[in-house]
């Protein structure tokens, strides 16, 4: 399953950037888990990321290592061509409903 992901900071102190950026320094992501494009905000407040997840679990086991520091937002996504499909067969489903 493709993922869009994004996260803010929610531990800025000192030490919580530190402990943060210690552990993500060491860590691997997971099996069944990989980045597609993996950037961070400017502003310093969070980040975005495409990534591709086998499961639940491997996400799980993506984020949760961070949640100490990070709230993380996560949205399915599909290949526009695939979601536009999606979109015509339901108007399509609706149209052949009267009312």
């Amino acid at each position: 399953m493709l993922l869009h992901l994004t996260w803010e900071f929610v531990d800025t102190s000192e030490e919580g950037i530190r402990r943060n950026l210690a552990l993500f320094s060491q860590w691997e992501p997971p099996a069944g888990f990989e980045f597609k494009g993996f950037s961070g905000f400017a502003d310093g407040s969070g980040g975005v990321a495409i990534a591709e997840a086998e499961s639940a679990g491997a996400l799980a086991r993506a984020t949760s290592p961070f949640v100490p520091w990070l709230r993380f937002s996560t949205t399915p996504i599909l290949p526009v061509e695939e979601s536009a499909a999606i979109a015509g067969e339901a108007v399509g489903y609706r149209d052949s409903i009267g009312g």
